[in-house]
């Protein structure tokens, strides 16, 4: 815990002026490839950004601390400190700023994020929607995965008769690597033309798949040696497209909606539950 971490004024002031310095550098080179076009930054150059989530790595590393949270308890201490107190604004000033920027991104390129937002959602889904399988590659109706679970995430789930099933909208491959790098044993569905998505208005948002908050907390797991699934560069997709987890009855109707507000947004057990 942070609380027993003992951290110098000097090492804390080092660890935030290295975060600032080159977090400025990547929102300013975005900035600046945004400005000579939109469309050549987005996939490929927007990439810079994710830079963040090392520094913000060896910044909790180089405290002592896994998460933000530590390190927001830390510099509290030394909040008496002017250069630790100018040194804090100044990054929660930045977050602004590179938030602000990606929100111009969006807005820009109008994402389907911004379109698909506030529009209806789908009270039901026909058993009938097809699927590919993420394993077979066959062709697979959604009646087919409805019913008693056979796979519960949770003993307790599993009282509840809920089956666990991924819907990703990449390709055959991709869907196979991704289940080796993570030791997946659920059913998977694809849906390469993201027809679900559409219906529970799930669109891409640069924004909310790169705020500041939400890099630093990816930062979480290289800081304690966690690897990300090793994707090939060619089956990543897209990656700024948001996701969610919705819970059917055997008709297929939506018992519970719960889009995601980022990439690490989900609803607890106690929201599936109820």
């Amino acid at each position: 815990m942070a609380e027993d971490v003992s951290v110098s004024e000097d090492t804390l002031t080092c660890a935030l002026s290295l975060l600032l310095n080159l977090s400025k550098v990547m929102l300013q080179t975005a900035r600046q490839e945004a400005a000579e076009s939109l469309e050549k930054f987005v996939p490929h150059k927007i990439s810079i950004l994710l830079g963040l989530i090392t520094a913000g790595a060896d910044f909790y590393k180089s405290l002592g601390v896994k998460k933000r949270s530590e390190a927001e308890a830390i510099w509290k201490k030394f909040y008496h400190n002017a250069t630790v107190r100018d040194k804090v604004v100044e990054l929660l000033q930045l977050e602004s700023e590179w938030d602000s920027f990606l929100e111009s991104v969006d807005r820009g390129l109008q994402t389907t994020d911004r379109q698909l937002s506030g529009g209806k959602m789908a009270a039901s889904l026909s058993p009938d929607t097809t699927f590919t399988d993420g394993r077979s590659g066959e062709s697979v109706t959604l009646g087919q995965f409805l019913g008693r679970g056979e796979k519960p995430l949770l003993a307790v789930l599993e009282a509840r008769s809920v089956r666990v099933v991924v819907v990703a909208f990449g390709g055959l491959q991709g869907a196979q690597v991704w289940r080796e790098q993570t030791g997946s044993t659920f059913d998977m569905l694809l849906d390469p033309q993201r027809k679900v998505y559409r219906s529970f208005g799930l669109g891409s948002s640069y924004t909310k798949v790169m705020r500041f908050g939400i890099l630093l907390q990816y930062s979480e797991y290289p800081a304690v040696d966690r690897d990300f699934p090793d994707m090939p560069p060619h089956m990543l997709e897209d990656i700024y497209q948001l996701g969610g987890d919705f819970l059917l009855d055997e008709a297929g109707k939506v018992l519970l909606c719960h889009p995601s507000k980022s990439p690490m947004d989900r609803p607890s057990v106690e929201d599936i539950l109820q």
